[in-house]
C-alpha cells in the first residue's frame, strides 16, 4: 500500500466538495439504483452447479379463491418486470423493445405466478415474473427446464423486489450448459413455492433479440504458477457482456484456487473502471490428463464508449477468519472524514443528505483495487444509537456515480440523530497486473 493512502488523513482535509454537482450526481445515482430494483447482493458470487432437469408439459390453472381473486384484481398492470426488478442491462433491453412480453399466468394453491417477459440475446436468458400471494411470500423452489422438449442442464440466479404486501416482482437469470438455438420453446416446471406443493407449469416461446450480441475473439493466454488462463472471447449485447475463458491446471483442487486464494476477474473499461459483475459459473472436465474449467462471467453493459475491455485477474483470500469490525462516529459537520480499512486503503465519507423518505450517504474509495459499480467485495453501513443497521431493504448496496465515488441509500433519520459508520478491516485483494489482457473493441 503506497504512502499516499497512509497519509490520506492529511490529504482529505484539503478536499473541496462541489456540492451543486455532487447533488446532481447523487440523485442520478439513486434514480438508477431504484430503476434497477435488485435485492441486496453483498456476498461473493458462487459458481452455479449444473442441474439435470425434468419438467411438466401441461399448463394448468387451479380454482381461484375469492381471497386470491381480490388480490389479483388489485395487481397493477406492469409493462415489464425488467424495468421494475431487473439490472441495468435488462432495463436498457426492455426500453429498447428488445424483450418479449409473455403475460402467462398459472394459479395453484392460492398462489398466482405470471411469466411477464423474457429476454435472450446470446449473452443471457432472463425471465421476469410476478408472484401474487396472501400471507407470507414463499420462495420459488427448484425449476425444471426443457428446451424444445429436451431436458437441459443449467444454473440460475435470482433477484427481485416486493411490489406490495401481496406482490413480488422477480427476475430469473438462466445459465444453460451449452449453446441454445436462436428460437425455441422454453418449458418451465415448478412444484414448490415455500412450503407449498403445487403445479406451476409454463411453456413460453423464446427468440433471440433483434439486436444480436457481438462476439469479439481474443484467444490470448497467460500463465500464473501452474494455472493457465485462456481468454476466449467477449460477447457484447444490449443487456450485458459475457466473458468466456478457460482455466487449465494439472491439479483439480487448484482450479480457480491459488495459494488459498480464489481467482476472480474484473472487466475494466479504458478508464480503468470495473464493470459491475452479475454472476459467474463454470463446468469442469479432464483433457489430456489436465483439469479444465470453462468459465463464463457476466457483467452489466458499458455505460459509455470504450475502445478496449481489459480482463483483470485478482485474488480473493479464503479462510481469513472473522474480519475486524471498524466503527466510527459520523460527524456530519466535519466531513470529509476517513475510515481506515487496513491494507485495502480507506473509505472517505464526503456527504450525507437527510431527505424526506431516505438518507443518502456519499463516499469515495482510496484504494488501489478497482471496485465495481456496486462496491462488491467491500461493505459499509450506518447504525443508529441502538445498533440497528439502517440499510434500506429495497436498496442495500451502493451505486457508483463516478469512477471511485458511490452513493448509498439508508432509512430516514433525523439530522441530529447520532449515527455510527460501520465496516471491516478488509483482507487484501491482489490484482495480477502482469496478467491483464486488453481486448480491442474496434
Amino acid at each position: 500500500m503506497n504512502k499516499q493512502l497512509h497519509d490520506i488523513k492529511k490529504a482529505i482535509d484539503k478536499i473541496e466538495v462541489p456540492h451543486d454537482k455532487l447533488n446532481q450526481a447523487i440523485h442520478a445515482g439513486v434514480k438508477q439504483a431504484k430503476t434497477n430494483g435488485k435485492t441486496t447482493r453483498r456476498k461473493f458470487y458462487p459458481m452455479l452447479a449444473a442441474v439435470a432437469a425434468t419438467t411438466f408439459l401441461t399448463i394448468s390453472s387451479a380454482f381461484v379463491s375469492p381471497t386470491m381473486a381480490k388480490v389479483l384484481s388489485s395487481v397493477p398492470v406492469l409493462d415489464s418486470v425488467f424495468e421494475v426488478a431487473g439490472d441495468m442491462g435488462l432495463v436498457i433491453a426492455s426500453k429498447r423493445g428488445l424483450s418479449e412480453g409473455i403475460g402467462q399466468t398459472v394459479t395453484d394453491q392460492g398462489i398466482g405466478l405470471t411469466i411477464q417477459d423474457v429476454y435472450y440475446d446470446g449473452t443471457r436468458l432472463s425471465v421476469g415474473y410476478v408472484q401474487e400471494f396472501t400471507g407470507e411470500r414463499g420462495r420459488l423452489g427448484e425449476l425444471q427446464l426443457k428446451v424444445n422438449g429436451k431436458e437441459i442442464n443449467f444454473g440460475d440466479g435470482r433477484t427481485g423486489k416486493p411490489l406490495s404486501d401481496t406482490q413480488y416482482a422477480g427476475v430469473i437469470d438462466i445459465a444453460p450448459v451449452g449453446e441454445l438455438p436462436d428460437s425455441f420453446d422454453l418449458q418451465i416446471g415448478l412444484n414448490e413455492i415455500g412450503d407449498v406443493q403445487g403445479a406451476w407449469n409454463f411453456k413460453i416461446p423464446v427468440s433471440k433479440a433483434k439486436e444480436d450480441a457481438r462476439t469479439i475473439e481474443s484467444n490470448q493466454t497467460v500463465t500464473y504458477q501452474d494455472q493457465t488462463i485462456s481468454i476466449n472471447n467477449v460477447k457484447i449485447g444490449a443487456a450485458g457482456i459475457k466473458l468466456s475463458l478457460t482455466l487449465t491446471s494439472p491439479d483439480e483442487m487448484s482450479l480457480q484456487m491459488i495459494d488459498d486464494h480464489l481467482l476472480q476477474f474484473n472487466l475494466l473499461n479504458d478508464k480503468g473502471d470495473a464493470l459491475t459483475m452479475l454472476d459467474s459459473r463454470g463446468t469442469g472436465l479432464v483433457e489430456n490428463g489436465k483439469h479444465v474449467m470453462n468459465m463464463e462471467v457476466r457483467y452489466e453493459p458499458l455505460q459509455e464508449d470504450s475502445e478496449t475491455l481489459t480482463v483483470s485477474p485478482f485474488l480473493v483470500p479464503v479462510d481469513t477468519g472473522a474480519p475486524e469490525k471498524v466503527e466510527n462516529v459520523l460527524q456530519p459537520d466535519q466531513l470529509p472524514m476517513s475510515i481506515d480499512q487496513g491494507d485495502m486503503g480507506s473509505i472517505i465519507i464526503k456527504d450525507i443528505q437527510y431527505e424526506k423518505n431516505q438518507t443518502l450517504l456519499t463516499f469515495e474509495t482510496a484504494s488501489d483495487f478497482p471496485y465495481d459499480g456496486h462496491f462488491q467485495y467491500n461493505t459499509l453501513w450506518l447504525e443508529d444509537a441502538k445498533g440497528n443497521n439502517l440499510a434500506n431493504n429495497t436498496q442495500g448496496y451502493p451505486e457508483r456515480i463516478q469512477s471511485n465515488t458511490y452513493v448509498q441509500e439508508f432509512q430516514k433519520v433525523k439530522p441530529n440523530e447520532p449515527l455510527t459508520l460501520v465496516t471491516f478491516e478488509m483482507p487484501y485483494l491482489k490484482v495480477l497486473k502482469d496478467l491483464e489482457v486488453a481486448i480491442p473493441l474496434d
